[in-house]
């Protein structure tokens, strides 16, 4: 909204908000104050997995568990190497389980810290971040799997591997966005959440995670190309296995990351005000 103020003379002068006022109910918050959303997620994964024995390991089996399955069953179908295929699926499978976390449970971030919400004078966007941040916690753990893999020689790590690192806080910083605008939608609609859930299965299973790209052709390939979710997980992947990045995955990805932040701080700097009455 457009401000007018008084000046000398007694003509009004127009002060226009400034560019950045979409951006700045997302991230001035938590930038200014990290401390609250990194606290709040460590606490969520602390209190998630109280008196389990494994704790947040609980993930990390699981991970083995579907991708030993998965290399057992779907190796022989497609007659690869078995060291080979489970490595291209464990680290697949590492970047799924964040995107697939983003997409069923992170929706939910607002609905979870409901009382918080209605109790506490706390920005929300540290809700936000410190769901995006639970994730980056949980993969870490994943990543124990990666390191055993390269000690058993699953994984053959090389110069390209250090592009997992901004990888990475590439992937991080595109889920920030797309939680915010998410968390809004599922406190709004309900029905999301489940429509979402449903529908996950047939996304990892047209996404190249225990499959090749290059294992399709013609028309089908479309459901490699124009598909959002098969870049972010080449993004991780490629580096995890020794492989460059494709220029391809690069530009997709850094176009991804700027598209969210634009539409997806947008949408919740409009919103965010409302939620209050959603939950």
């Amino acid at each position: 909204m457009n401000v007018q103020l008084p000046v000398g003379d007694g003509e009004p002068v127009i002060r226009k908000p400034p560019m950045t006022a979409w951006l700045t109910p997302l991230v001035a918050g938590p930038l200014k104050r990290p401390h609250i959303w990194m606290s709040l997620a460590w606490n969520d994964i602390v209190q998630s997995y109280r008196r389990t024995f494994l704790g947040p390991f609980w993930i990390t089996m699981n991970l083995v568990i579907f991708a030993t399955a998965i290399t057992l069953i779907m190796g022989s179908v497609f007659n690869t190497s078995t060291r080979e295929y489970s490595g291209y699926v464990l680290c697949g499978m590492i970047t799924w389980m964040w995107i697939s976390t983003m997409l069923t449970e992170v929706g939910n971030t607002f609905l979870v810290y409901s009382q918080f919400l209605r109790s506490t004078p706390i920005d929300k966007s540290h809700f936000v971040w410190a769901a995006v941040a639970k994730q980056a916690i949980v993969l870490g753990h994943q990543l124990i799997v990666y390191a055993v893999m390269i000690l058993i020689g699953l994984v053959q790590p090389t110069i390209y591997t250090l592009l997992a690192i901004p990888a990475l806080a590439l992937l991080f910083l595109m889920s920030v966005p797309f939680a915010a605008g998410a968390a809004i939608l599922f406190a709004r609609y309900r029905d999301l959440q489940r429509f979402v859930t449903g529908s996950i299965i047939i996304v990892m299973m047209m996404t190249p995670i225990f499959w090749k790209p290059e294992m399709i052709s013609g028309w089908r390939s479309a459901f490699v190309y124009v598909n959002p979710v098969y870049y972010a997980i080449d993004l991780v992947r490629s580096p995890l296995l020794g492989h460059p990045l494709s220029l391809l995955t690069i530009t997709v990805s850094l176009a991804m990351t700027v598209a969210l932040w634009v539409f997806g701080a947008s949408f919740y700097s409009r919103y965010q005000r409302y939620v209050v009455f959603w939950i």
